[in-house]
């Protein structure tokens, strides 16, 4: 018999997390901004494979332990409305790298950073 998958979709809450064992390598600000609560994160992953993360939309889709994200839009923009914005004010567009995809390992009902070289980590749990 077939195991039961868990449906990814829902709503999600990320907080930031320090890489267990790994404290005192933190620096005094790092240290500083944990002690004060970093922002939470909003995600939610929808039926239709879309996703919202704070100001970013796009599409995401489960490929083995992972969700791949791959960006849309950003603050409403997508990455040729915003290019083009700043070509007409006769600037340089430097956030095209919010548009470049990412990925999120899957624990359970838990999402995290997959970079398992960051000291400090998102941690994403479903909200009640």
């Amino acid at each position: 018999m077939p195991m039961a998958t868990i449906s990814l979709a829902g709503k999600y809450v990320g907080r930031s997390k320090v890489r267990e064992g790994r404290e005192d390598e933190l620096s005094p600000p790092e240290r500083k901004q944990l002690q004060r609560g970093a922002a939470e994160i909003d995600l939610e992953l929808r039926e239709n494979g879309t996703f919202t993360k704070q100001v970013t939309e796009g599409t995401w889709r489960e490929v083995g332990d992972r969700v791949l994200f791959t960006p849309k839009k950003f603050g409403g923009k997508t990455l040729e409305e915003m290019t083009r914005a700043a070509e007409e004010m006769d600037r340089a567009f430097g956030l095209s790298f919010v548009f470049h995809e990412f990925d999120l390992l899957i624990r359970g009902e838990t999402l995290l950073s997959s970079d398992e070289r960051t000291l400090i980590y998102t941690e994403f749990t479903r909200k009640p």
